[in-house]
């Protein structure tokens, strides 16, 4: 097993700050492996099977296109946490929860725009034994008019074709200023 490590420099009021991940893949990731998926993703790893594969991209495909919601495949008893230091970042038990506390009102900033927050850009999936990892960019427009791109890296346990837990990863300075500075809609 290759630990690849990502770093990314992400600029903001502050000065630069190096964001660093570590992951565990096989040897032969990121040997450029191309997948025929949507956004010209690259999957890599050996060790996921296909059904997580195609699991996760048609979420992801439906989400993007509008005709499903990425939480269609998470599990009622998920544990996803989100990493950081977003205004909500912290463990969330159950999906019901998370839906409530962040996936709805997040949406609810985007609900009245022509151009709801969809992803537009998966950069990879890494997949190795039932942990799927995607590297995606989303993009929309917020019922204010704001304009809020963000970029994040899930990584995610699959068992029986669902989503069981979850490990966000985004830039917290975009996300935060959506959060404070567009109100959720009540319609």
């Amino acid at each position: 097993m290759k630990t690849h490590r990502i770093t990314r420099v992400v600029g903001s009021a502050f000065g630069a700050m190096a964001v660093t991940a570590a992951l565990a893949l096989p040897a032969h990731a990121g040997t450029g492996m191309a997948g025929a998926g949507a956004y010209g993703a690259q999957e890599r790893g050996g060790g996921c099977t296909e059904a997580h594969r195609r699991i996760i991209r048609s979420a992801f495909d439906d989400w993007s296109k509008g005709t499903g919601s990425i939480t269609d495949v998470f599990h009622p008893a998920i544990v996803w946490r989100i990493e950081g230091r977003t205004v909500v970042s912290k463990t969330y038990h159950g999906k019901q929860r998370l839906l409530d506390e962040v996936m709805l009102p997040f949406g609810a900033r985007f609900n009245l725009s022509r151009e709801p927050f969809r992803p537009t850009n998966i950069e990879a999936i890494y997949c190795e034994g039932d942990t799927t990892v995607v590297h995606w960019h989303g993009t929309g427009i917020a019922n204010n008019g704001m304009r809020y791109t963000n970029s994040y890296v899930w990584i995610m346990t699959l068992r029986r074709g669902k989503v069981v837990s979850g490990i966000a990863f985004l830039e917290s300075i975009s996300f935060n200023e959506l959060w404070r500075n567009v109100p959720p809609s009540t319609t």
